[in-house]
């Protein structure tokens, strides 16, 4: 039964193309929830940024979200204390309404190496198992499109009730989770 589902949309930004050689930067996570009519992100939301594990820092994929190695070093959560923080997040909000966890994003792929590995580095266990849904892959199913017609650039011209995207907050992990959770939504919510 789909009411039995909590999806995450989760975001991540990294130092670097893989996990192992670079390191994860920051976690943004919103759950998304079903009411009585639609699916909606619920209020609660996760936010972390991480202390460095490894020496691997790309200086394209820093840009990107620019969060500067230096912040990182001396704000950030340590990693495995990052990760249960995650899980904690995922535990409580599964306790409040039972159901089970899903991990949402957008090109998943990128997200989940970089979730699954930090935690099986940190032997902690993943609180979504094996369980990832694809965004653009769901696009492609419920809006007959193609896998280059799945930017959140284009999803958001092709689902009307999906708001404008701030462009000056994108890649930042606690947007992006946000955003990613609205255009779930918006899916899941087609006829």
């Amino acid at each position: 039964m789909m009411a039995d589902i909590v999806y995450f949309s989760v975001d991540v930004e990294a130092s670097g193309p893989v996990p192992g050689l670079y390191n994860l930067v920051s976690i943004g996570a919103v759950p998304v929830g079903r009411d009585e009519a639609s699916w909606k992100p619920e209020d609660e939301r996760f936010y972390v940024e991480l202390k460095p594990i490894g020496g691997g820092f790309d200086p394209e994929a820093m840009a990107v979200h620019g969060i500067p190695r230096e912040r990182l070093e001396s704000r950030g959560a340590p990693a495995d204390q990052a990760m249960r923080g995650l899980s904690e997040f995922v535990e409580r909000r599964l306790r409040r309404g039972a159901g089970r966890a899903v991990f949402v994003g957008h090109n998943v792929a990128f997200d989940w190496s970089y979730i699954s590995y930090y935690y099986v580095l940190h032997g902690l266990p993943n609180p979504f198992g094996y369980k990832a849904l694809d965004i653009k892959s769901l696009a492609m199913g419920r809006l007959r499109i193609g896998w280059f017609e799945t930017s959140k650039e284009r999803l958001e011209i092709l689902l009307p009730s999906v708001p404008r995207q701030d462009l000056a907050r994108a890649h930042s992990a606690d947007y992006d989770a946000l955003y990613q959770a609205h255009i779930l939504c918006a899916l899941l919510n087609l006829p």
